[in-house]
């Protein structure tokens, strides 16, 4: 009797097992896979309202002085790093032979107003000669006058009454002559013999090269633009070039973020909505910031080389747009410094993913 009892109740539990086993296979292959599908596709659906980024950095102005010319450094009044003011001087270049063009430039501006003088001079005597001419064509005139009468009363050779004749020729035709000379001097005085001699062509253009000689002097010494941090500062001796940066300086004042999102991340991003930002630097500190602008084209438009779409090995990637966020640093905060790496997340109000889904729908 007990075998035969045993027996129905293990043919019961072999029953029973084949159940459970499918109604687990059933668990595990079909609705967990489901509910966990369904909490991800709802977890990516409701999600979008904030986006974030890591490619993100901290900057400020920045302004790379450049020398107006070419030169030798002879004097660095300023430390590495060190804070200058507007208008501070931060180098000095060797000025020897500029020095020399300057007095070489006032030798060429003497010169020109010596002879500005000398034509003035000149134009003056001319004056005086074609005055005096005149006067002596007048008498050689009334002279002739004589002679004619006295010829015609046979009381004169005709020989004396053509000297007398040609002598008055020659009296008017010397004036002609001096007046033409009288014309070339003040013309080379520009038209304007009574001129002041600072407003001669000639000085006026010797007064422009000793103004470029003094300007090319001053460019020797190198201010600050603005105040800020002075970096990259080159040593004495060292010899800086015309147009090539000098040293910067990253000015005081406005502190942001320039972050590069992806653009498929800012379908809702608009200026003046929120931000949170976090520094690499100082983890787990946040700083409240607001979008102020979103970039017009992407960063890859503003690169040395383009990418050409158009060419047959094209390959389509997910551009970055800069947005810049402006930060508010409170005066207890730990310092920031232009290039540090940020983290930034954007609240783009709400907005979900579903949105985007059920709109497509429509």
């Amino acid at each position: 009797m007990p075998a035969e009892t045993e027996q129905p109740a293990v043919e019961s539990q072999a029953q029973e097992r084949p159940a459970t086993s499918r109604a687990t296979r059933v668990l595990l292959l079909w609705v967990l896979p489901l509910i966990v599908a369904a909490i991800g596709v709802y977890w990516y659906g409701s999600g979008g309202r904030y986006v974030a980024t890591d490619n993100a950095y901290v900057r400020q102005d920045r302004v790379d002085v450049t020398p107006q010319l070419s030169g030798n450094v002879q004097e660095v009044r300023v430390a590495e790093n060190a804070h200058v003011e507007p208008g501070q001087v931060v180098l000095v270049l060797d000025d020897t032979l500029l020095k020399v063009a300057v007095q070489r430039a006032e030798a060429s501006l003497a010169n020109a107003r010596l002879g500005v003088s000398a034509l003035q001079a000149g134009y003056r005597e001319k004056l005086g000669e074609v005055a005096m001419a005149r006067r002596t064509s007048q008498y050689a005139v009334r002279e002739y006058e004589r002679q004619r009468e006295m010829a015609d009363h046979k009381l004169l050779p005709l020989s004396a009454l053509d000297t007398a004749h040609h002598a008055a020729d020659t009296a008017t035709g010397s004036i002609e002559v001096l007046e033409l000379q009288l014309e070339q001097a003040e013309a080379r005085l520009g038209g304007d013999p009574g001129r002041p001699v600072d407003e001669h062509p000639d000085v006026r253009a010797a007064l422009a090269e000793r103004d470029k000689a003094l300007v090319d002097l001053g460019h020797t010494v190198i201010a600050a633009p603005r105040a800020g941090i002075a970096s990259h500062l080159p040593k004495v001796g060292d010899r800086v070039e015309e147009g090539r940066a000098a040293f910067a300086i990253v000015t005081d004042g406005t502190i942001w973020v320039e972050a590069n999102f992806e653009e498929t991340d800012l379908e809702w991003a608009r200026p003046g909505e929120t931000a949170q930002v976090e520094i690499d630097t100082y983890p787990g500190r946040k700083w409240s910031g607001r979008v102020e602008s979103i970039a017009q084209a992407t960063g890859a438009e503003f690169s040395l080389l383009p990418a050409q779409n158009a060419s047959g090995n094209w390959v389509k990637v997910v551009q970055r747009v800069p947005v810049r966020i402006a930060i508010a640093v409170a005066p207890g905060d730990p310092p920031l410094r232009s290039g540090m790496s940020a983290t930034v997340e954007i609240d783009t109000g709400a907005h979900r993913r579903f949105d985007r889904w059920f709109r497509a729908l429509h």
